[in-house]
């Protein structure tokens, strides 16, 4: 990881994760942990991708899924945290939700195989 990389990196967990982290969790009043895989995010076109087609993309399922209080209560009780894994090619790409867990993995910087909103909100959704 270079210094621009290294730049990217601080800012992201210095104020994008913690600001959409506190967005996420006050759309049905909890909190919610976010969890990169930093080692697998080594190069700029991947780590760039991370606040808008990642998180901007999470944040979206989770403010839609959250429209009564029904999913606001699932979502207390049932959603803890985000993992986010860049894979180097789409075989072992998934979305999944379990154990109050949300773990997001593929090439990231591959916008054919970038998850949509509505494949997380429904991921989301089965588990609650």
């Amino acid at each position: 990881m270079g210094l621009e990389e290294k730049r990217m990196k601080q800012n992201l967990e210095t104020e994008v994760i913690p600001t959409v982290a506190a967005d996420m969790g006050g759309c049905y009043g909890g909190e919610v942990s976010i969890d990169i895989d930093w080692d697998t995010f080594t190069a700029k076109d991947s780590i760039q991708e991370i606040e808008h087609q990642v998180l901007g993309r999470v944040a979206e399922a989770v403010r839609d899924l959250c429209s009564d209080d029904f999913a606001k209560e699932a979502m207390q009780e049932s959603f803890k945290s985000i993992y986010v894994k860049n894979l180097e090619n789409t075989d072992d790409r998934k979305v999944e939700f379990g154990d109050g867990k949300l773990t997001l993995q593929t090439t990231w910087a591959d916008f054919g195989s970038i998850f949509t909103p509505g494949d997380i909100r429904g991921k989301i959704e089965e588990g609650l």
